[in-house]
């Protein structure tokens, strides 16, 4: 649970893709039509077509935005050392009910806008270097029908933790699995700026089948593999993180947007119940 604040009244974060959103049969329809550009024989192949459709970044997507200020510290949990820590579920977006078949995450933009503290006894002002307050993101998979964003967000009283793995037996306990992936349940996103109490704009962006180009591992992570596990329904969670004696993360926006490319023509538009934030 976050530790509320009072709302800001600046500029807020900009979601980095606006406009015409379209939706798979207008992908597919689009599709058609360019596979029948030509004369006679002569058209265009569907690997261009989709290159085309790539360029123009044609994809159905979807977002989530939360103005919610809130601070996290790394003191409401001390573990053996002593080393405190804490983990809190700022955020969190349902995928699209499409089945895969049809429909796949493509990539996937976090930002946030937060600070730490404002000073750092060991040095790192300024940088990453000796950075305790970051980000992660999970996946969170619906053990049944039931399991629904709602429930998870609104209907749960749900406490921060001292790690996103703490809350394990919670989110099981309410219908959901934290999804696995090389011994871990969570992804690096971005690391605030060490000793910096001036609100930064951080953003990280996944692409499935791209490797991430990272300057500074301190900074933030490169998702590998995250967007290639999604499956229909799952939950996106950005945990804001703090860790050692007196860190404290401060959050006061933060968005999440998915893109999705078409797979398949095998659908019917009955049948697709794509949820747009």
């Amino acid at each position: 649970m976050a530790n509320n604040m009072p709302n800001f009244d600046g500029e807020h974060l900009r979601l980095t893709k606006t406009g015409f959103n379209p939706k798979v049969d207008d992908v597919i329809e689009v599709r058609r039509i360019l596979t029948e550009l030509g004369i006679g024989n002569h058209t265009v192949p569907m690997e261009i077509a989709l290159q085309i459709l790539s360029l123009a970044s044609y994809y159905p997507r979807q977002s989530i935005t939360t103005h919610l200020r809130a601070r996290y510290e790394a003191n409401e949990f001390w573990g053996p050392g002593p080393e405190p820590s804490v983990a809190g579920l700022y955020l969190a977006m349902a995928t699209t009910s499409v089945p895969d078949t049809i429909m796949k995450a493509h990539s996937i933009t976090f930002q946030m806008k937060a600070a730490d503290q404002g000073w750092a006894t060991f040095g790192g002002n300024g940088t990453y270097d000796n950075s305790h307050t970051w980000y992660e993101a999970s996946i969170l998979r619906p053990r049944s029908g039931g399991s629904t964003i709602e429930a998870l967000t609104e209907d749960t009283d749900m406490e921060n933790s001292r790690t996103p793995e703490d809350a394990r037996d919670y989110l099981r306990d309410h219908g959901w699995d934290m999804v696995e992936s090389n011994g871990t349940v969570v992804w690096k996103v971005h690391n605030n700026i060490t000793a910096c109490d001036e609100y930064r704009d951080y953003r990280v962006d996944w692409v499935a089948g791209i490797p991430t180009e990272i300057d500074d591992s301190g900074a933030m992570g490169d998702g590998q593999g995250f967007l290639e596990l999604l499956k229909p329904n799952d939950v996106i969670a950005l945990w804001a993180r703090a860790e050692q004696q007196a860190w404290v993360n401060k959050i006061r926006e933060a968005t999440i947007e998915i893109e999705y490319v078409t797979l398949s023509d095998n659908f019917t538009s009955s049948s697709l119940t794509l949820r747009l934030g």
